[in-house]
């Protein structure tokens, strides 16, 4: 007999407990994690994380990086907005408000599965897979992977509300999930799934157009704000890509599902070749036999599975990228199969089975978890295994931070080689060989780069951080001054200038300098200490504390502005060191 979805079986809230400590015990180490990957420009670099009604109006009309990239997802600006103004900086409590994502997303999937009228057995440990699956490893070691975990874990509300007769709730939830990420439109499909397995009357349809109804509004609120969409590569590149692309990444897909002990990020997708008809014919026979003969459980899984990966789709078919984390939720199609299957074995077994199966998971992502928990760990890793030029560039850009300009700098030579024209990779190019000592073809990089963008604000900076790091001051200066005409507001270049002007005494004008830094992004820690410094030097000590308390209220572990703090408290007191 199924569960009439109207009020939760006796005895639920402890099993679902259990699945959000599974998910705890699994990833409570990212909790210790820093920023890391597309956390450095979602948030440490973001200008307009502060709670204002000018940033909230913003987050609607932009991506969250402010690049002007394929992301509409307002709702996680909101959210890291949220987390600002409650942590500041502090890594801390932005990977908490993920992990409750997760672990609440792992607990919703209990209760569907309930409502679905799979049994209690089955529900709890495909529950349990969901929330100790190595998986959701790199989604919860960046604070950016929060789009997949909160739209996943509205998605899943949005279904069980509607279900529970609770249609106008479920819109809301419907509206959140794609708010925070575009996946979250295929929920009523989701919805009108379920309710055609569990055979509910027609009148339930009905109360989802709605939701289809708000799908074109979206999509036009997503153009009108970004600009892009599904085809922005074309309809043949994506009609190829899905007959022989996506079944090989489907493979790929369920092997990482029972096998997860590879995975990392800037997964390639396999080499579209002699086998992609092979895994077309396949996914074909397969889909055929559990349509004609796997029963109505069997097609709701395998409905429940394409149609959370549907989103991903075009991605799948135009690019060569197949990230661990775009079968988030699809996966739970499998983890419910397999789980309903261990329920009907005998004895023991089906207790024990599923408890080891999530004792090796959660082991094995807890240690994945820090073999992948700084950029530098978790882009070696990927080296291992991905030949993605992004991912190189980004190893590169951390063995360059670190010192180790030789390492940084022959892989940049071997990605620029094969994508020569990418002024980014030249870019990097361009500063590894400086720090090399070879500045001819340093700067011929860097000319490179400016071939086709004369005007772009990094390559402009670069090659004054290069004529500078050289002793060509009087080219250097005449770089920055161009940077500064072409990007009034570029903070690297208005520092660069201050403290140019602080070094040749002209305190007044390092001062504008550091104002128009400040104005440009009023979170900037670097231009907030070292402001305070000016004014300090300058008597000024009242501002100089303000400024100091500001930088150490965002990121409280800058050691130079708790010490800055320090003295000047001392000074204005009448004391000194």
């Amino acid at each position: 007999m199924r569960y009439d979805g109207k009020s939760f079986p006796e005895g639920s809230f402890l099993p679902a407990a259990l699945v959000a400590l599974a998910a705890f015990l699994a990833f409570g180490l990212t909790l210790r994690a820093g920023f890391l990957w597309d956390d450095h420009r979602m948030l440490e670099q973001n200008p307009r994380l502060a709670v204002t009604a000018s940033n909230v109006a913003h987050v609607f009309k932009s991506d969250p990086f402010n690049q002007g990239l394929n992301y509409y997802r307002p709702l996680q600006s909101l959210s890291n907005m949220a987390d600002f103004a409650v942590w500041g900086l502090r890594p801390f409590g932005y990977h908490l408000t993920n992990l409750l994502f997760h672990a609440a997303g792992a607990a919703l999937f209990f209760y569907l599965a309930l409502a679905l009228g799979f049994k209690r057995a089955a529900a709890f440990w495909s529950a349990v897979l969901l929330a100790v699956h190595p998986a959701a490893v790199e989604q919860l070691l960046i604070i950016a992977g929060r789009a997949e975990l909160a739209s996943g874990a509205c998605m899943l509300a949005a279904i069980l509300l509607f279900l529970k007769n609770r249609a106008a709730l479920s819109f809301i939830f419907f509206l959140a999930a794609a708010g925070f990420k575009e996946n979250g439109v295929i929920t009523p499909a989701l919805i009108a799934l379920c309710l055609w397995y569990l055979k509910r009357e027609k009148k339930d349809y009905l109360k989802l157009l709605p939701f289809f109804a708000f799908i074109p509004f979206y999509l036009f609120l997503r153009h009108a704000a970004i600009g892009q969409g599904a085809f922005e590569k074309g309809l043949t590149p994506l009609l190829s890509g899905l007959f022989l692309k996506v079944p090989q990444a489907i493979f790929v897909y369920l092997k990482t599902a029972a096998l997860p002990f590879d995975l990392h990020s800037h997964r390639m997708q396999p080499d579209a070749g002699e086998y992609s008809w092979a895994a077309l014919a396949g996914a074909a026979a397969v889909s055929g036999l559990i349509f004609r003969r796997g029963g109505r459980t069997a097609v709701f899984l395998l409905g429940w599975y394409l149609l959370n990966l549907a989103p991903k789709l075009p991605l799948l078919a135009t690019n060569d990228l197949m990230l661990d984390h775009w079968v988030y939720l699809a996966n739970c199609g499998i983890f419910l199969a397999v789980a309903a299957a261990v329920s009907r074995a005998p004895g023991r077994t089906r207790f024990l089975m599923p408890l080891a199966a999530a004792a090796v998971l959660t082991a094995f992502s807890a240690a994945t978890t820090i073999k992948r928990n700084t950029d530098l760990k978790n882009y070696e890793h990927s080296a291992l295994h991905s030949i993605s030029k992004p991912m190189l560039y980004n190893l590169a850009r951390e063995y360059f931070i670190l010192g180790r300009a030789a390492e940084s700098r022959a892989l940049l030579e071997k990605i620029s080689a094969a994508d020569p024209s990418n002024a980014l990779y030249l870019n990097g190019l361009a500063l590894a060989r400086w720090r090399t000592g070879e500045i001819p073809g340093a700067l011929a990089a860097i000319e490179a780069a400016l071939t086709d963008k004369p005007a772009y604000a990094e390559t402009l900076f670069n090659k004054y951080s290069i004529l500078t790091g050289t002793g060509n001051k009087k080219a250097a200066a005449a770089v920055l001054q161009r940077l500064l005409a072409a990007d009034p507001p570029h903070i690297p270049a208005l520092l660069a200038a201050a403290h140019g002007a602080v070094a040749a005494g002209r305190r007044e004008e390092a001062g504008a300098f550091f104002a128009r830094a400040l104005a440009a992004n009023p979170f900037e820690t670097e231009a907030l200490n070292d402001y305070g410094i000016l004014q300090a030097q300058s008597g000024n000590y009242a501002e100089a504390e303000i400024l100091f308390r500001r930088a150490l209220k965002i990121s409280p572990g800058i050691g130079s502005a708790r010490q800055n703090l320090t003295r000047v408290q001392r000074l204005k007191s009448g004391k000194t060191q």
